[in-house]
């Protein structure tokens, strides 16, 4: 979708069929190590979700070459209808440093993990589930490029229960420009250090 919109889908869902059924209850891996910046438990609409921050620095040259990330933060290029409370305070992020951001939702359970926590490349995060906005049990995967230090103290919207941090949130993860978008399989598809 174009920067600033919150037109679905901006991930990559990803199941195991079984005889034309998306099986539940298999274990989410974490794709890269890095440290927890959210933690979601059943809210509208990635249910339970958790957001994982891997610092650009960790990562090799040649993956960042061939992810094609944007220089700089671009400003939104889609007006969008959302209802977007400002945030307050204002995020003390680093923009002097970036991160690359994984999000796993529609997990079957709460995540056990906490921000801050430490997440090693292949740690079980969680599973395959349903809840949220998901109509069969699949994992949606966002990957975003931001600001480094990110956290969140959760994410909501399109449900009348959303907090208003909540929903603030969710508007600078998806569509304040502050977060970029980035295909997720252009992750999958970079070779092995």
């Amino acid at each position: 979708p174009p920067l600033g919109s919150d037109d679905p889908h901006q991930g990559v869902d990803l199941a195991q069929v079984q005889n034309g059924i998306s099986l539940s209850g298999l274990p989410v891996q974490a794709v890269l190590e890095g440290q927890v910046a959210l933690v979601v438990s059943g809210r509208f609409p990635y249910g339970n979700a958790v957001l994982v921050e891997t610092s650009l620095d960790s990562l090799p040259s040649a993956w960042l070459e061939g992810l094609d990330l944007p220089s700089i933060p671009a400003a939104p290029q889609a007006s969008n209808a959302l209802t977007c409370p400002t945030p307050d305070p204002l995020p003390e992020w680093d923009p002097e440093r970036r991160s690359l951001y994984l999000l796993y939702a529609h997990m079957l359970e709460p995540p056990s993990l906490q921000p801050g926590d430490l997440v090693s490349c292949g740690r079980v995060v969680g599973a395959i589930g349903g809840s949220g906005n998901a109509l069969n049990p699949h994992l949606h995967l966002e990957v975003r490029v931001g600001p480094a230090g990110a956290r969140f103290p959760g994410m909501a919207h399109y449900d009348t229960s959303a907090k208003p941090e909540e929903m603030t949130a969710y508007c600078q993860w998806r569509v304040s420009g502050s977060f970029v978008h980035i295909d997720p399989l252009l992750l999958f598809s970079q070779p092995r250090p």
